[in-house]
């Protein structure tokens, strides 16, 4: 039976991925969200949402969107957060079925790292306000066209992944290469491969799995070197 951590490696960098595409279209912002017509805009860009369920910094808690009786979201605003929870039965996973859980057990990064890949989203977005935040999911086709992971931006979002979480960081990395097709070498402790942008990359793990190296070569030639 697989766990929350098991499905963060499967689907952790693939999510940060399409965060780091929204923050290359919207840049700097400021945004407005409409509750009642499921759309968030960023300056002179809006998208269509699906609220998936909030952080309250009150209780600790996190409550899914289809959960919360005091939510001022329309019922069709709900389907990706239903989803999740159908989702979450087939999986075996209590986290997705039960309508709150301690923000020490899983918060809601991890559950929208896994739900945005789930339900094929764009990306997803925290909108804090006081008290807690709301976390949604973008479906637009201008968020997906922006460039995938170049060398810089994978090992950012990779050590940011690997800090956050305990998970085999081995996994996570094979994880994502297998699923974006780029048919990486895995040989004893390392694995090389190549990205989307042309971009090599090798990695170094430890005998637990953990990341002792992460080397590039960036297509201007400049190698990225991430060590922990």
């Amino acid at each position: 039976m697989n766990t929350l951590s098991d499905y963060i490696e499967q689907y952790g960098l693939l999510s940060l991925e399409k965060q780091d595409k929204l923050m290359l279209l919207v840049g700097e912002h400021m945004h407005e969200i409409d509750l009642e017509n499921g759309k968030i805009r960023f300056d002179d860009v809006e998208f269509p949402f699906q609220a998936l369920g909030t952080e309250s910094d009150n209780t600790l808690t996190w409550l899914w969107a289809w959960a919360d009786e005091q939510a001022e979201v329309s019922e069709d605003l709900l389907d990706a957060a239903r989803q999740m929870r159908d989702w979450g039965k087939r999986e075996g996973l209590r986290e997705f079925v039960v309508p709150g859980v301690d923000l020490d057990k899983a918060d809601g990064l991890a559950f929208s790292l896994i739900a945005g890949e789930v339900c094929k989203a764009s990306c997803f977005y925290r909108d804090a306000y006081e008290g807690g935040s709301l976390f949604v999911l973008l479906f637009d086709n201008d968020i997906d066209r922006q460039p995938p992971f170049d060398i810089a931006r994978l090992s950012r979002q990779y050590a940011y992944l690997i800090s956050r979480y305990d998970l085999d960081h081995r996994n996570a990395l094979l994880s994502y290469l297998n699923a974006k097709g780029l048919s990486p070498l895995s040989h004893g402790s390392q694995i090389t491969g190549k990205l989307e942008t042309g971009e090599l990359l090798s990695a170094e793990f430890d005998k637990a799995g953990r990341l002792m190296s992460l080397n590039g070569e960036a297509v201007d030639g400049e190698s990225i070197v991430t060590r922990t």
